[in-house]
């Protein structure tokens, strides 16, 4: 009879199904899960006498390794390969290439402009690749601590084909776009991901998106969105994100799903919205992070032609005092063809949370524009022209309540919309890349009863493994990976601030990635067991 090389036993397992938790011994051999054996409490665990090592986690809950849905790890896997700020939270796998923005395909006039928009932490890797398996094969060699799953960015497709022209494509460069998604996708990638708001995406009309997303699901592609607008056109733009679906006849996502600054109230409205189109037989779905702020980049406040061409025409409009005065027209008013989705927050809501100038990071513009006795639109754009163009925000823009009537509908799922990262990197990210598994599991499933815990574990395993067509994850499963989380679900909590987020969860206490530790007794192991995942 064969050993065990793991033997976990003592715990409540919450399977990823959603059903109610039971006792049982799991038995690990190699990568994964060889043995899942229904015990009672008290009894002596049933596979323990055939294992090498016994690990008793009694009073804690055995879940399946979490799926961070939206990631934007894809840089910064390179330079922080060990994942710290996601494994701590339980996370065994995250879905990269999101908002439009992927590490591949790149061709030769992509990777200059890549490089221009990369942050601080994420520009220190190498980018010596081109398609989308060079990119995967690089991350293999170097190892990572969790799996990745790739989508491929429609804003860098464009950029490689078009760069940061506002126009719309021929015929030719729509081929060469369609070329590139189709072969990332025969590599391995899950699907195509559009950021709508942000150039060089927010150019492209819908026939584009329409006609790009076809080449990824004649591949059995999913279709990711961070749509044209989450706040004042709110609602178009979800009705092109189901069209997508429904023209191209692929499954849909909605990135960060939210009510956001001018949409505050429109929850009901949204949820009837997608359950409407899912009626129709439209696969909508959504992820969503448990905070009431989001974060982008600063640049991301300004109107879309000032992004047009590359970073240094960028830089020069916004030292010409006649564009500036444009850009602040523009910015307050209405726009045709850009909805401004920022333009009804104020300035004490929007913090610096990674700079160039450290002293910047932890402060609102409005409080910056007061000491340097600016305009807050002046300081906007001094910050960003003699700055750097890579500052990033935070912006205080949802309803909790709102959130909450959201993430407890049965479409949606969980994803951090952040980068991999470790204390080390500093600056003020999001709390969200530190604590939001914790957060949904603590907070809002166990003191605010949003939903069981139970469907909180099946948001985070089951049902994106499903969404993604992983065969083999996202369950406490016979035959299955040898992706685990053990937590202790009186203790779990997210400690991250939005002045200290630089703090890990508590009472995440082991976690298994592929069937080696890469969190052990609540500390990294520092081990790279994670894989780079293909579709199937």
């Amino acid at each position: 009879m064969d050993k065990f090389d793991l033997v976990i036993t003592g715990g409540r397992v919450i399977d990823g199904t959603g059903s109610p938790w039971y006792y049982a011994d799991l038995g690990l051999i190699g990568e994964r899960i060889a043995a899942v054996v229904k015990t009672r409490p008290g009894e002596p665990g049933h596979l323990v006498g055939r294992a090498r090592e016994v690990l008793d986690v009694g009073g804690l809950t055995v879940a399946p390794g979490f799926i961070d849905m939206h990631s934007h790890s894809d840089f910064t896997i390179l330079v922080n390969p060990t994942a710290d700020s996601k494994v701590m939270q339980g996370v065994t796998t995250e879905v990269i290439g999101q908002c439009g923005f992927s590490a591949a395909p790149l061709t030769e006039r992509a990777t200059g402009l890549v490089k221009g928009v990369l942050g601080a932490e994420e520009a220190k890797a190498e980018v010596n690749w081109r398609g989308f398996a060079d990119y995967a094969a690089r991350v293999e060699a170097q190892g990572s601590a969790v799996n990745l799953a790739g989508v491929i960015g429609h804003s860098t497709v464009r950029m490689g084909v078009m760069g940061f022209e506002a126009r719309q494509p021929n015929e030719t460069e729509l081929d060469q776009m369609r070329d590139l998604i189709s072969q990332a996708m025969r590599d391995g990638a899950f699907g195509f991901s559009t950021g709508l708001i942000y150039t060089p995406g927010s150019y492209s009309k819908p026939p584009e998106v329409v006609a790009l997303a076809r080449a990824a699901a004649e591949h059995g592609g999913l279709y990711f969105t961070h749509m044209r607008s989450e706040a004042r056109g709110l609602f178009e733009a979800v009705d092109e994100a189901i069209n997508v679906g429904r023209e191209a006849h692929m499954p849909v996502q909605i990135s960060h799903l939210k009510c956001a600054g001018a949409a505050q109230g429109s929850a009901p409205r949204l949820i009837a919205t997608i359950q409407a189109a899912r009626a129709e037989g439209i696969e909508v779905t959504a992820d969503q992070y448990p905070y009431t702020a989001g974060s982008t980049g600063l640049s991301a406040l300004l109107p879309p032609w000032v992004h047009e061409g590359d970073q240094e025409a960028m830089r020069r409009r916004l030292l010409d005092p006649a564009a500036r005065a444009r850009m602040k027209a523009d910015m307050q008013g209405r726009l045709p063809g850009w909805d401004n989705d920022f333009g009804t927050i104020p300035f004490s809501d929007i913090l610096i949370a990674g700079c160039a100038d450290k002293s910047l990071e932890g402060r609102t513009v409005q409080e910056i524009a007061e000491a340097w006795g600016r305009d807050p639109y002046e300081t906007t754009f001094d910050i960003l022209a003699t700055i750097g163009l890579s500052t990033d925000i935070v912006i205080f823009m949802i309803r909790e309540d709102e959130a909450k009537r959201l993430m407890s509908q049965e479409f949606t799922m969980i994803g951090s919309d952040a980068s991999c990262t470790a204390p080390r990197f500093g600056g003020k990210p999001h709390p969200r890349t530190y604590g939001t598994f914790a957060r949904v599991l603590g907070q809002w499933a166990r003191d605010d009863q949003v939903f069981s815990l139970a469907q909180a574990v099946r948001k985070m395993t089951g049902f994106p493994a499903g969404k993604l067509g992983l065969q083999d994850r996202g369950l406490i499963h016979e035959g299955f990976a040898a992706d685990i989380t053990v937590f202790d679900p009186t203790t779990v909590a997210d400690r991250a601030t939005y002045t200290e987020p630089h703090q890990f969860p508590s009472g995440i206490v082991h976690v298994i990635v592929n069937g080696r530790f890469a969190v052990r007794d609540g500390r990294p192991t520092g081990a790279l067991p994670g894989k780079f995942l293909r579709r199937r």
